[in-house]
């Protein structure tokens, strides 16, 4: 007989649910305030870091399979927040870039973010914060350490602090 065992308690899957209710709400909250998905904001948050990336460097980053973010990049080009320009060393190689309007509505985006973790740490003190993030970096850690995860420690992708110009929702 196999024994049971009850994940719905356990460290992995309340991680687990919590990322996805974290990535469900922002995907609302940008959705509302900006007009794009959260994977649209994903491609768009890894090119604030690194500009002018190819499509698969961006793939890389965000560890998906490169053509599923054509779909997501035609889209982004379309709302004219991405711009696509041959490299000028390989043609066959495009370079995807931000545009101004994309600049414009990232304070925007970043807004949302701190909306949902205002919304998410409401009535837990910061002294009370500051230990799950501890935990959850010792957790990451010992993941890494482990199982030899190399490529998890990957160039971060950070949300610029950079003051962009607040602007309107994209129409679709």
């Amino acid at each position: 007989m196999i024994k049971q065992y009850n994940f719905d308690n356990s460290i992995g899957y309340k991680v687990y649910r919590t990322s996805r209710a974290f990535q469900k709400a922002f995907d609302l909250e940008l959705r509302d305030k900006v007009g794009i998905t959260i994977s649209q904001w994903r491609v768009i948050n890894v090119l604030v870091s690194f500009n002018g990336i190819t499509q698969k460097e961006i793939a890389d980053k965000l560890e998906v399979e490169a053509p599923s973010l054509i779909p997501i990049i035609d889209k982004l080009q379309n709302f004219e927040l991405v711009e696509r320009r041959s490299d000028p060393k390989d043609r066959r190689i495009n370079r995807i870039y931000l545009t101004k309007k994309a600049e414009s509505l990232y304070e925007s985006m970043h807004e949302c973010g701190l909306s949902i973790i205002k919304s998410a740490t409401k009535g837990i003190d910061q002294d009370q914060l500051n230990i799950v993030t501890k935990y959850l970096d010792t957790i990451i850690n010992n993941l890494i350490n482990n199982y030899n995860l190399d490529n998890f420690n990957q160039e971060q992708i950070t949300t610029s602090t950079n003051v962009y110009k607040k602007s309107s929702k994209i129409s679709n």
